[in-house]
């Protein structure tokens, strides 16, 4: 097996860490507005680069991704700010908690509005249609989850600049999360627009954005289609996403099913950055499991696995590891039965490191970073057919596809972490064993009740290294507020400690008042649904 362990390496992957899964940064939202390299100068290829890459490894893989696995006890989280999160002592009701998650996000926005504006006013930009679409699907992408997270919160006037670089509104208003949705739809919209059925090409003076987008730029004669199914995967995401406020829920669910027929027809075309190499470019989750080593096995979702003799456990997990060796490489086994797991209670673990058993994945250096996979648009297409009525048929068969290729997911993440970190294991997820678990375990639970095991097992499926746990916590949050209570947490703190939504970042409590006077002293996470899950805001 190979080992990566280079000490260069692993100490930038300290300081890299301490960027992403922190929030002490003081001065970081300064340093937003600063243009050391003028990139409003540089060409919007160039910053197609940054915006994709950030987007995937901090929006998708970093802080959201991490609070959220705890909160939808994908992980117990048993050390510094996880432990605190776990069991609510302040970490979720303060500012600094996601204060660099809130930079990230709003600065992949502002880098996203420079390349649309760019594209749209610079005579050497003018024509480069495929590299705004991709500024506009990625806008989109960062505009929701800034809206599915914090709610109602500020984006029409961020990242708005003056001809100097400065920002245009240093205090901008909040917006409301249904105005912010109809931005997010109107901008995938305009990018499949501009993709033209995926033919686009870039035709502006600066050149194409070709090799620039580390997405899907490997294959130029296929980036505007793969960038145009990514369009539709997504307008089938928040368009589920927004169900409970629909105004008529059949068409919604069968426009669904049509942006389902033109998005990825297999796990090869979804929207992921696959650029980790084990070496200098690692997986998030990784990194921060090397620096806190903070997350343990989650006990209720191994019972959810047990209850249905789910093949995921107990080979997706490390047996306890007194050592600590598991943190250099040197350790860890992989369990061969559940009581060897020995998982952490959700809400009530002890401030213990080594002392559980922890998620295999932890350790997968080199696992993509899911933006949206092939198998939640499956889960997206059987959710919609058991909503529908009268084709279980079918919503039975993209279940089945759904499973299936979250299981080979999961499976790739296991070997890459035998290969790469851990001392020894291996998996077998394959395309026969998931056949063989739909059959025996989960067509039965299905016929009983379709849509119960449906998001069930989407929400297995989100477990993993991928960063889809923000999803699984989005799924969670929509369901409650529809008053579908499918998938049973077990923190007992959840009866009046569940966070609906996450808070504000810390730099703008302090410098907006707007956003200070909205946060207050943070407890309005606890008691405030995001307006989707039927609250007000």
């Amino acid at each position: 097996m190979k080992k990566y362990k280079s000490i260069g390496k692993l100490l930038a992957v300290s300081f890299l860490t301490a960027a992403i899964a922190s929030a002490c940064t003081e001065d970081a939202m300064d340093k937003i507005n600063e243009n050391p390299n003028n990139p409003l100068d540089a060409p919007a290829k160039f910053l197609i680069t940054d915006l994709g890459v950030s987007t995937a490894f901090s929006t998708v893989g970093g802080d959201f991704s991490l609070y959220s696995s705890v909160y939808i006890e994908h992980e117990t989280g048993i050390s510094n700010q996880l432990y605190r999160a776990e069991v609510r002592s302040g970490e979720p009701t303060t500012a600094t908690t996601y204060n660099n998650a809130w930079i990230n996000v709003y600065s992949n926005i502002k880098n996203a509005k420079i390349v649309i504006k760019k594209c749209e006013e610079d005579p050497s930009e003018k024509g480069n249609v495929v590299t705004e679409a991709i500024a506009k699907i990625l806008l989109a992408y960062n505009g929701a989850v800034a809206a599915d997270v914090f709610g109602n919160t500020p984006y029409s006037q961020t990242g708005i600049l003056n001809p100097d670089g400065t920002p245009m509104y240093m205090q901008p208003k909040i917006d409301t999360q249904e105005s912010i949705y109809q931005e997010v739809m109107q901008n995938l919209d305009d990018a499949i627009t501009l993709l033209n059925n995926g033919t686009a090409k870039d035709a502006g003076l600066s050149g194409a954005v070709g090799s620039k987008d580390l997405i899907y730029g490997s294959n130029t004669s296929t980036q505007a289609s793969m960038w145009l199914k990514t369009a539709y995967a997504l307008k089938a995401r928040y368009t589920m996403r927004l169900l409970n406020k629909s105004a008529n829920k059949t068409t919604d669910l069968q426009n669904i099913l049509t942006y389902v027929s033109k998005s990825f027809a297999n796990a090869s075309e979804e929207c992921k950055l696959a650029v980790y190499d084990a070496d200098s470019q690692l997986n998030p989750l990784w990194s921060f499991s090397y620096s806190r080593n903070s997350l343990a096995a989650s006990a209720s979702l191994i019972e959810k696995f047990v209850e249905r003799n789910d093949p995921r456990a107990p080979q997706a997990f490390l047996e306890p590891d007194p050592t600590g060796y598991i943190a250099y490489g040197y350790g860890g086994t992989q369990a061969t039965d559940i009581a060897g797991i020995k998982a952490a209670p959700n809400g009530t673990p002890q401030e213990l490191q080594n002392n559980y058993g922890m998620s295999m994945i932890s350790w997968a250096m080199s696992a993509p970073t899911l933006l949206i996979s092939y198998h939640e648009v499956k889960f997206l297409e059987a959710e919609a057919l058991c909503r529908l009525g009268g084709r279980l048929s079918e919503a039975k068969n993209a279940l089945k596809a759904a499973i299936t290729a979250g299981f080979e997911n999961l499976e790739n993440s296991i070997i890459d972490a035998a290969d790469t970190w851990v001392y020894d294991g291996d998996s077998d997820l394959g395309a026969d064993v998931a056949e063989t678990y739909f059959t025996d375990e989960v067509e039965p639970l299905f016929d009983a009740n379709p849509l119960q095991e449906t998001m069930i097992q989407k929400y297995l499926a989100f477990f993993g290294a991928s960063g889809e746990s923000l999803e699984a916590y989005n799924d969670y949050r929509r369901l409650k507020g529809a008053g579908e209570n499918f998938i049973v947490l077990k923190n007992p703190l959840n009866n009046n400690k569940f966070p609906l939504r996450f808070g504000y970042g810390a730099d703008d409590v302090l410098a907006n008042p707007e956003v200070k006077a909205a946060f207050g002293d943070g407890q309005y996470v606890y008691s405030e649904a995001v307006w989707w899950a039927g609250g007000n805001k």
